[in-house]
């Protein structure tokens, strides 16, 4: 169980981004739809039943391996920033596991994505998996960046589980730059799920004058989590 708080500064890389498009098919969501949204495809976040068999409580980089593909789903959980006037949709759930929030009190767009990533190459662990998958995500708009370089300037982190109390474990990266000029700020944390062939990831841009990590930090700790269900909901 992670018990250390955040420090409401992270300290992010020196990427420059402009823009992030994955390629990301298959998603389905695990969370009611955002106000506004017309998708078809949101489901009711999925909830354990009292007899039901539960995950691990922490799902580590390691533990990943222990999530059978037959038995569980993952998704991203937004039920509370869905329900806080503060963040408006900005882009409904489009069927296909992308959908945004924009943030009405510091002008930061929260862009969220799940599902199968193209020709993503696994790695040793759901740590080495999710840095390849940042890498991907990126390298639409950083040529040639590659896991490597993810893995030098990420650092791990975690989101609470949602359908139990336990943490799900995360990488995140971020810098500076991008479409909202050389003062904005932008960061993208994420998971993938080797083993269930799922990846989430969260792409967050801030103007210039709004500090990203406490943005981020306000959404680990406040609003943003990853339910895991049985696949049979």
């Amino acid at each position: 169980m992670h018990t250390s708080a955040r420090a409401a500064g992270l300290v992010l890389a020196a990427f420059l981004l402009t823009a992030c498009t994955p390629d990301v098919s298959g998603a389905r969501r695990a969370t009611p739809e955002p106000t506004g949204s017309a998708s078809a495809e949101a489901t009711a976040t999925p909830e354990a039943g009292e007899d039901a068999a539960m995950p691990p409580t922490d799902i580590t980089f390691e533990a990943g391996a222990e999530l059978d593909p037959g038995s569980w789903r993952v998704g991203w959980d937004d039920r509370l920033m869905a329900a806080d006037e503060r963040f408006a949709v900005s882009s409904p759930d489009d069927g296909n596991g992308s959908w945004a929030y924009l943030d009405g009190q510091t002008q930061c767009t929260i862009a969220f994505y799940q599902g199968a990533i193209t020709d993503l190459e696994l790695g040793a662990d759901d740590r080495a998996s999710t840095d390849n998958m940042l890498a991907a995500v990126l390298s639409t708009q950083i040529p040639g960046v590659t896991a490597a370089d993810v893995t030098a300037n990420a650092s791990d982190d975690y989101v609470a589980q949602t359908t139990q109390e336990g943490t799900v474990d995360i990488r995140l990266v971020g810098g500076s730059g991008g479409g909202g000029g050389s003062e904005a700020g932008w960061s993208e944390f994420g998971r993938t799920f080797g083993a269930l062939g799922t990846s989430l990831v969260v792409n967050v841009e801030c103007p210039a004058g709004h500090d990203v990590g406490t943005e981020v930090t306000a959404l680990l700790n406040e609003y943003v989590g990853i339910a895991i269900a049985p696949a049979s909901d």
